[in-house]
């Protein structure tokens, strides 16, 4: 391989020296072993078979049992990388077939070593090209004492400036040789909590000796919940509202910082309160409103979000102002320890999540950029209390792993200015808070699974379908014997046997995939795909694998598109969420490739054709998502909900379309009829569900309900540093 650093996970491998480091320390390969990562590290994400590795391991004048030797030296490398089979972070097997290397790699191309090149020049050539005038030979200056002073006094100026020179070049020859700080470590893990019920998306906070966190249990709701760090005792914390959304906690330990649920409507920001720790009633600070907000470290100001605007305002809401407006929704402001910066979590279109900071006084509004591949997705930082240290969350190929950037060091060492990984899965961590004597992060870690559910209306209850595979996002052929599905939590489109067998893989990552649908005579699958760094886009595949093709180039964001009745052309509909997009719904001819736009279904996205190809059910971007139906063949537009629904699916009759409220405030699964219009509830949401992308549901070939129903675990974690 080419002289090179390639980075994955906590490792790097120097292809020149064939070295393999985890975090600076040296991992002992053997030559197969090192040889096999090199082949996989060519190129990440895709299949190595067993008879190339074989043709490049051993050659064919070497007589080994093939297969034990490769077995044997995929079992040494997973040691070397602490990786799984059952499990993997870096590599997967195909069985029978080969292996694939699954972690993000980062390759740092070697620099050119050039030497500087010295010329030899004899005595005789350095006295030809010697002044007339050098006083070096001994001989006296034929300009005489004025001559003589001059030399001097330019022998003076010259020594100055060189001694000058000098030392700047020993100060920065100092300070290159000085060593980097030693990395951030995380030398243990101990789990706090064990019930798995700590709600995700909540904070954490602590005011020393006891770490709070909230719990969410399904039908039961939320409550906050104390950690005695002295010894381990968890606990229900009485008298703090299930209704409060505790966003921080005042230096002093004595107050919560929130928010109340019941206040959050649409473009709305709800009030800010203030909660005592121990309980009480709370009181409302002014006539703020804030999506997220946190006090400064001396207690006497607040930074908090409203929308896209970061404000700041008094401890008891006064002198309230804006100090940055951001492009997308502001949530978790955090003050440095000095209380002279702030750094922000920014959502912006299309789920991308980045971290910003701007100064205390409205200056240096900027992002924070790290240059890695794909869509950022980085957040919820917190800085240590030394401020030393700001850790935050990152996530890619659906984990969320803590990191660490060095903001400062002693004189002693250089400043380590990447950021350095902290934790490499299978755990997705987030949330971090660094403890207040700075020797650990606690932080919450989310064990993600699933599976697939239908609803059995004999039993009046969820049972498992197709062997309870983590599918999502699921779509059948018209026959019933196949369907296409997007596996959770990593968003790849599979299509196996309605029964779970015969899977196969068909997208790999980064790409993620989204509403997968099966063309009439059942030979390709059309799916939205999510490439890092681009628009989401409509691609086709065939039933056997191969290349994705896209549907229509074009600069939008698009969504989710359905088949015609002959599968002849598509329709399709524009992201709501995407920027400058004329919003109506355009059919495809597969055979010329022209789009035209279907005439009254401005504001629409989201196509679904019914059966007998006459309907298209669309949503609406005018309210809040509403389903309206077109009757093709007139053009006639009809609403045919008043509130939000998601995921509509037709009846095999085309006379009902099922859809789901599940972010309403009474989750269920409905079907409207369409003739008439009628709604009539078919099953509450019984559990806690999950999904790639939003709370999706579906119907199987019987017409039975589908749901994916999560199984995610999380904890409460205290990550011990070095």
């Amino acid at each position: 391989m080419a002289a090179s650093l390639i980075k994955f996970g906590l490792y790097e491998l120097n292809t020149g020296a064939r070295k393999l480091y985890k975090q600076g320390r040296r991992v002992r390969l053997q030559e197969q072993p090192l040889r096999i990562l090199e082949i996989l590290l060519e190129r990440p994400g895709e299949l190595v078979t067993r008879e190339e590795l074989r043709s490049r391991i051993w050659p064919g004048d070497v007589h080994v049992d093939f297969d034990l030797g490769l077995n044997g030296a995929i079992k040494r490398l997973r040691v070397a990388l602490d990786d799984s089979a059952d499990n993997p972070i870096f590599i997967e097997t195909v069985p029978k077939r080969g292996y694939r290397f699954l972690s993000p790699v980062h390759r740092v191309e070697a620099p050119t070593d050039s030497s500087a090149q010295f010329a030899t020049l004899d005595p005789q050539s350095v006295a030809r090209e010697r002044p007339a005038n050098d006083n070096r030979s001994g001989n006296a200056s034929p300009g005489g004492p004025a001559a003589t002073m001059g030399m001097r006094h330019f022998s003076r100026a010259t020594l100055v400036g060189a001694a000058i020179f000098l030392v700047a070049i020993l100060g920065i020859a100092i300070n290159f040789l000085r060593p980097l700080t030693p990395p951030l470590r995380v030398l243990r893990i101990v789990k706090l909590s064990s019930d798995g019920h700590a709600w995700s998306q909540g904070n954490l906070f602590s005011d020393g000796p006891r770490l709070y966190y909230s719990e969410y249990n399904f039908g039961a709701g939320y409550q906050m919940r104390q950690v005695l760090l002295n010894g381990n005792e968890n606990t229900a914390l009485p008298g703090i509202s299930p209704d409060a959304l505790i966003e921080n906690i005042s230096p002093d330990g004595t107050s919560f910082l929130g928010t109340f649920r019941s206040e959050t409507k649409q473009d709305h920001s709800p009030g800010l309160w203030i909660e005592p720790v121990i309980g009480g009633p709370a009181r409302r600070i002014g006539d703020i409103a804030a999506d997220d907000a946190a006090w400064s470290s001396d207690g006497k100001l607040l930074a908090f979000g409203n929308g896209g605007d970061l404000r700041i305002a008094a401890w008891d809401g006064t002198a309230e102002h804006t100090v940055a407006k951001a492009p997308g929704s502001v949530v978790h402001p955090r003050w440095s320890p000095d209380d002279k910066r702030i750094r922000f979590t920014l959502y912006a279109p299309q789920s991308v999540m980045t971290i910003w900071e701007v100064g205390a006084d409205g200056s240096n509004l900027h992002r924070l950029d790290f240059h890695w591949p794909g869509a950022p997705a980085e957040g919820y930082g917190e800085w240590t209390p030394d401020g030393h240290f700001y850790i935050f969350a990152s996530r890619q190929e659906g984990i969320f792993n803590l990191w660490a950037i060095e903001e400062q060091t002693d004189w002693i060492h250089r400043t380590r200015h990447e950021p350095v990984q902290l934790t490499a899965g299978p755990i997705s961590y987030s949330r971090p808070l660094p403890s207040r004597d700075g020797a650990k992060i606690f932080a919450l870690g989310t064990v993600t699974s699933g599976e697939l559910q239908r609803y059995d209306q004999s039993r009046k209850e969820f049972v498992q379908f197709a062997a309870g595979l983590p599918a999502d996002h699921a779509d059948f052929s018209r026959d019933g014997a196949w369907m296409a599905y997007v596996t959770f939590p990593e968003g790849t489109l599979w299509r196996a046997r309605t029964d779970g067998t015969e899977p196969l893989q068909l997208t790999f990552p980064p790409h993620r995939v989204t509403n997968p649908r099966w063309s009439p005579d059942g030979k390709r699958i059309l799916f939205v795909m999510r490439e890092p760094g681009e628009l989401p886009k409509i691609c086709t595949i065939s039933f056997d694998g191969g290349n994705a093709e896209p549907v229509v180039s074009e600069a939008h964001a698009q969504t989710s598109a359905t088949w015609s009745s002959d599968g002849n052309s598509i329709f399709f509909g524009r992201d709501p969420y995407g920027e400058n997009q004329d919003m109506s719904i355009y059919r495809v001819d597969l055979r010329s490739k022209r789009a035209e736009k279907i005439p009254g279904t401005d504001d629409l996205f989201a196509p679904i054709l019914s059966p007998d190809g006459r309907y298209l059910a669309v949503q609406s971007t005018a309210g809040d998502h509403f389903l309206t139906l077109i009757d093709l063949p007139s053009g006639k537009r009809m609403p045919i909900t008043k509130s939000k629904v998601d995921y509509p699916a037709w009846s095999a009759d085309s006379q009902f379309l099922y859809c789901n409220t599940f972010t309403s405030d009474n989750p269920m699964i409905i079907r409207i009829h369409v003739p008439d219009g009628k709604v009539e509830k078919v099953v509450d949401l019984p559990f806690k569900i999950t999904g790639v992308y939003g709370f999706w549901s579906g119907l199987t070939p019987d017409g039975s309900v589908l749901l994916f129903r999560s199984h995610e675990q999380t904890d409460v974690y205290a990550l011990g540093l070095r």
